[in-house]
């Protein structure tokens, strides 16, 4: 270790010309130098998600409209190769992309994963190799458990290593079994947490039959370009990713026009509960909740208003806006109506 690394910096030059800008390889989630892991159930979309980004390194441009560099990447994959060229032949990646499928006839020794990452850091000096993907964690751990701090750091040793030397490192796991907080469902020790830079968790979004290949992908990290969140619809047929709006926002847009038309033949202000009185019986009929979010939501971006404290005994009661209202907006009385007819 040269004797600079041991020499502390002083804090007022710590953004000094000699600090390197974060180099995107995909904007936000894959950074070169940087570890990510991603989580999700399985068979949640993990690989389909890398699959599409890998597409999206042969030419670079954009991904799920972040934007993505031209480059070479290898797959360290449980899976085998015949599994891999199925998923290939349906979505075509390119010569960019290599992949090692089973490399271990079982979990490696320490030596046979830190021989297997050094190969890799060789290809990263001759400026072949450019983000790691391992997919999962668990297959290729070089010890017994994942709840031990010691073997989990005897797997990102090498790993932060091939980081160091210009690769985004990109590791797969698999979540806890009981619910935890956003940001801490990877199961095992919590040192994998505290080791990576970047934390992203995907799971489905909605239960309906329509929902089946709708995403939310969750990102913490130790940089701010980081999204916190991140919606997608995965096309299966064509292969493709698109951005689309949270569900919420969704299922409000989709219904807006029909909680219009309930405010709109109402002469006062109504709560939610009365409105879904009115709200036709049907499969599509909303629950009080989700009434009640959507109208919050209508209020939020201004599209009605709404009146009350939001107690028990003053609940919210919402209504479409009026030809007084702005008035009441600068704190004035609207003109009285119909003054001719009072005269009378």
């Amino acid at each position: 270790m040269p004797s600079t690394a041991l020499e502390p910096v002083s804090m007022d030059q710590l953004d000094s010309p000699a600090v390197q800008a974060v180099e995107w390889v995909w904007h936000g989630y894959l950074a070169r130098g940087n570890i990510t892991l991603l989580t999700s159930v399985w068979k949640a979309g993990k690989t389909t998600l890398i699959t599409g980004l890998l597409r999206a390194l042969a030419a670079g441009g954009q991904f799920l409209e972040l934007p993505c560099v031209a480059g070479r990447a290898t797959v360290i994959s449980e899976e085998s190769r015949e599994h891999w060229a199925a998923r290939v032949r349906q979505s075509p990646i390119g010569s960019h992309a290599r992949l090692l499928a089973r490399p271990f006839l079982t979990r490696p020794t320490e030596r046979e994963w830190d021989d297997l990452i050094e190969v890799q850091r060789g290809r990263a000096g001759r400026g072949e190799l450019d983000l790691l993907v391992v997919d999962p964690l668990a297959a290729f751990l070089p010890g017994r458990t994942e709840s031990d701090a010691g073997t989990l750091l005897r797997f990102l040793e090498p790993l932060q290593r091939l980081a160091s030397a210009g690769v985004a490192v990109l590791v797969l796991h698999h979540p806890r079994k009981q619910a935890s907080p956003e940001g801490s469902t990877a199961r095992g020790s919590g040192a994998l947490l505290g080791y990576v830079d970047v934390i992203l968790e995907l799971t489905r979004a909605g239960s309906l039959a329509g929902d089946e290949n709708r995403r939310r992908l969750t990102g913490l990290s130790r940089h701010g370009q980081t999204p916190p969140l991140l919606h997608y619809l995965w096309n299966a047929d064509a292969s493709t990713f698109t951005v689309c709006a949270d569900l919420m926002t969704q299922r409000f847009e989709d219904n807006w026009e029909k909680i219009r038309g309930l405010l709109a033949v109402r002469t006062v202000a109504a709560t939610h509960n009365e409105l879904l009185q009115d709200w036709p019986t049907g499969p599509d009929k909303p629950s009080a909740t989700q009434l009640y979010l959507w109208l919050n939501h209508a209020w939020a971006t201004k599209r009605v208003r709404r009146e009350g404290q939001g107690r028990k005994r003053d609940p919210y009661r919402y209504r479409l806006e009026n030809e007084d209202d702005q008035y009441r907006d600068r704190g004035e009385l609207p003109p009285l109506k119909d003054l001719d007819f009072l005269m009378r």
